[in-house]
């Protein structure tokens, strides 16, 4: 079986037995994402030969028992097995599809020319998903070459309603003319 589908199937079953805590499990999956991209010893843990799966699950729960969900941990113990964090890696990120597939959700990236107060990038994300008729996960960015307005990427759909791009294209019909 390939490894793109095996991530698959284990997120779909970690999924199913998460039940109502899914979107605890989901910020936990997170978080351990966060954990293998930033710390060396945490993936060297992982994917020792030298210390036994059982002393790595118990490694594991130990120290993340008060910032990781059960279910989280558990499978972790089980992925030890594996010794090979891109499996963890993508089953995270199919499980993260699963998710915002279930919850009707959709991934959108704001980049912004200048910071945003909080009330601001509410009204934005409230007025977004009225249009989209879905929630939105939305993150914001600041990007110091943009002159104004606003570019966002929701899902795989480029919107691009910034200055610059509004110059672009009144220049193109001003020679057009």
């Amino acid at each position: 079986m390939k490894l793109n589908q095996r991530a698959k199937k284990f997120a779909a079953t970690l999924l199913e037995i998460s039940g109502e805590d899914a979107g605890a499990v989901r910020s936990s999956l997170k978080q351990i994402d966060i954990l293998i991209r930033k710390d060396a010893r945490f993936r060297s843990l992982l994917q020792s030969k030298r210390i036994s799966n059982d002393n790595k699950t118990t490694i594991i729960r130990e120290a993340l028992a008060d910032v990781c969900h059960p279910n989280v941990i558990d499978f972790l113990g089980l992925m030890t097995e594996e010794k090979s964090v891109n499996i963890i890696r993508q089953i995270i990120k199919a499980y993260d599809e699963l998710y915002k597939e279930k919850k009707d959700i959709v991934s959108v990236k704001a980049h912004v020319a200048k910071e945003l107060n909080a009330e601001e990038v509410d009204a934005l994300q409230q007025n977004l998903q009225k249009a989209i008729n879905k929630k939105a996960d939305m993150t914001v960015e600041v990007d110091e070459k943009l002159l104004g307005g606003i570019m966002l990427r929701i899902e795989n759909i480029f919107l691009d309603a910034t200055l610059q791009s509004n110059l672009n294209r009144l220049q193109g019909e001003l020679l057009q003319s």
